[in-house]
């Protein structure tokens, strides 16, 4: 059977561990993706966590966390570098304790200080691509020592990231070598900047989770905005992520967009259109 959670950047109240749990185990969603910065799980007073731990083994939830999107493990700043894997080592630990199963993290836009966002060099993209790699290669250590796998998620392939292309993602995990390192398929995002199928088989085995929104513009144009729509509402045919979701055992965590007037109903009835066409 389909596993869906719901992120907690989806809901009324983003910022609270226990109203996203709530809302998961009232709704009947399997389980929660808990988004910084909204929610750092590091700084969640004890007594919350406890509960929410407590609460995912009473009602067999799943949790999975998206590090904060403005992490840049390719800067040219090696302190913006070891800020950010300080961060991630403090989160990663609380979500081993919390058993979360997939730490999302973006590979990040390029931060090359002097230069404009999207002017960078080949030169400085490549540059940028070996201390990403190396920054996760050390974040992969606290990952595994923490019992959880870092998901790096595919983004807009466009001038100004670190990661162009679906081969490159791939390649860049390959490279890092860690089972405690795979792929978050992102669908809208694959929709957007590569294409659905072809992520799906260039990432292959790679895939560790999945995100789950709806999208219009041309499929793999590259230059389709991050929309985070209400899944039904846009142009993406389901059918290809629903059988890879059912060959394995991912949990599908619904990105649909707070911003949507009626959000958390968004969310419900987005989870409901996805377990109709797939189970």
């Amino acid at each position: 059977m389909t596993e869906i959670s719901v992120a907690s950047s989806s809901l009324d109240n983003q910022e609270s561990v226990r109203y996203a749990v709530e809302f998961a185990i009232e709704h009947n969603f399997n389980g929660v993706e808990f988004n910084a910065p909204e929610i750092y799980l590091s700084k969640q007073n004890l007594v919350d966590l406890k509960w929410a731990h407590d609460m995912s083994q009473e009602h067999d939830l799943r949790y999975t966390h998206h590090s904060p999107p403005s992490a840049l493990p390719g800067s040219h700043v090696a302190a913006t570098r070891a800020r950010d894997l300080e961060d991630f080592g403090q989160e990663a630990y609380v979500a081993g304790e919390l058993g979360v199963e997939v730490i999302v993290l973006h590979p990040g836009r390029l931060h090359v200080p002097g230069v404009e966002q999207g002017e960078e060099s080949d030169d400085d993209r490549a540059l940028a691509m070996d201390f990403f790699i190396e920054w996760v290669k050390e974040a992969a250590i606290e990952a595994e020592n923490a019992d959880v796998i870092i998901g790096l998620e595919n983004m807009h392939y466009n001038p100004g990231w670190v990661i162009r292309s679906h081969k490159e993602l791939a390649d860049a995990v390959d490279e890092i070598d860690s089972p405690a390192v795979g792929i978050t398929l992102d669908v809208g995002h694959a929709w957007g900047s590569g294409g659905i199928d072809a992520g799906i088989e260039t990432f292959g085995e790679r895939i560790q989770h999945v995100q789950a929104h709806d999208a219009r513009g041309p499929e793999g144009a590259g230059n389709v905005r991050d929309q985070h729509m209400e899944i039904g509402t846009g142009l993406i045919d389901w059918t290809s992520v629903g059988k890879l979701v059912k060959s394995r055992n991912y949990v599908v965590a619904l990105e649909t967009s707070g911003r949507l007037p009626d959000r958390e109903e968004a969310a419900i009835r987005s989870r409901d259109v996805l377990l109709k066409q797939w189970d």
